[in-house]
């Protein structure tokens, strides 16, 4: 038994080694591979290189990398993964939503025989299960936040740079190819993708939408919709795009002032949140035998389980508490 489950959790951290060093390869041939499902060869196809020429076929598609990619499969149809996929976007992570899947299922696995081999509770092994499937979709929402907030607080001076650029005689998509050419990420790469989505074709008013739908800011919806409505009926837009954009910079000078003031309940929460698990172990350490009744006595699991529960419950109050809409 303890050796099928060492042969798990061995399997299990090389598909997320596998699964990270095909992270940080994947911008190199991720938009390549997508355009070969849908665009057959064509006359420009003999002036670029194939795949294969920029990634060996040995180093991609052998050993476990083909094991994750069959693995993955398993969750293309399923709806939650394509969900998964659309945060993926979000986060400007380039990776399917199947490979999340994936990954996620792996720390779920890799949770679970590291508590049942250091507990020995069947109990505790499901817990660490679901905290290990959890942890991935915490860091990726704590990405999605951290790229929102730096987009929203380079959309104040884009939209100024946007309204001087129109007032200088340049056009909308120029103005637009501007601001990817200049501003830093996560914004210029949002704007240069809507700029060769219209280059291919797309409509403005469509790709400014699928640009909303990456970002899901308040503040460029507000700005999507004041330049789609001046499109419709006519209008000074730079004039506009000057009016939203103070709008914006004191929206934000409030949040940070809300920040400010709502800082002691942050702090309090992660006093709150740690304290039980800093006075675990330190009883652990001094006194293993005191405290080692809690994993193994049914009524130390229980109330084990019910100061967990507690603990996440508190933390969400808190949460909702400090986090104020404006």
């Amino acid at each position: 038994m303890a050796f099928l489950i060492a042969v798990l959790a061995f399997i299990t951290l090389l598909t997320i080694v596998t699964l990270c060093y095909n992270y940080f390869i994947a911008k190199q041939y991720t938009i390549s591979s997508r355009i070969e499902q849908y665009v057959k060869e064509s006359p420009l196809d003999k002036q670029l290189p194939p795949l294969t020429k920029v990634l060996p076929h040995t180093s991609i598609q052998s050993g476990w990398y083909l094991l994750i990619r069959n693995m993955s499969k398993h969750f293309e149809s399923v709806q939650w993964s394509r969900f998964i996929e659309h945060k993926l976007i979000q986060a400007a992570l380039p990776m399917r939503g199947a490979e999340f899947m994936v990954i996620c299922l792996g720390g779920a696995v890799l949770g679970a025989v590291v508590l049942i081999l250091l507990s020995g509770s069947m109990l505790l092994g499901l817990m660490g299960g679901m905290i290990g499937f959890g942890m991935p979709l915490l860091i990726l929402g704590l990405k999605i936040d951290q790229r929102r907030k730096a987009f929203n607080d380079q959309l104040g001076d884009t939209i100024i740079q946007i309204a001087n650029a129109l007032r200088t005689g340049y056009s909308f998509m120029q103005a637009i190819e501007m601001v990817s050419r200049e501003m830093p990420k996560p914004i210029g790469e949002e704007f240069a993708r809507v700029l060769k989505e219209m280059n291919l074709g797309v409509l403005t008013e469509e790709a400014l939408n699928n640009m909303a739908k990456r970002v899901n800011s308040d503040d460029l919806d507000l700005v999507i919709t004041a330049v789609l409505i001046q499109r419709q009926v006519g209008g000074n837009l730079a004039v506009v795009l000057d009016s939203i954009a103070n709008t914006i910079r004191e929206r934000v000078k409030i949040k940070g002032h809300i920040k400010t003031l709502t800082a002691q309940g942050k702090i309090s929460g992660i006093i709150i949140g740690m304290l039980p698990i800093v006075m675990g172990g330190i009883i652990y350490l001094i006194n293993p035998e005191y405290i080692k009744i809690l994993f193994v006595h049914p009524m130390g699991k229980a109330m084990l389980m019910a100061g967990m529960v507690s603990q996440f419950v508190g933390m969400v109050v808190i949460r909702k508490i400090i986090n104020i809409d404006i």
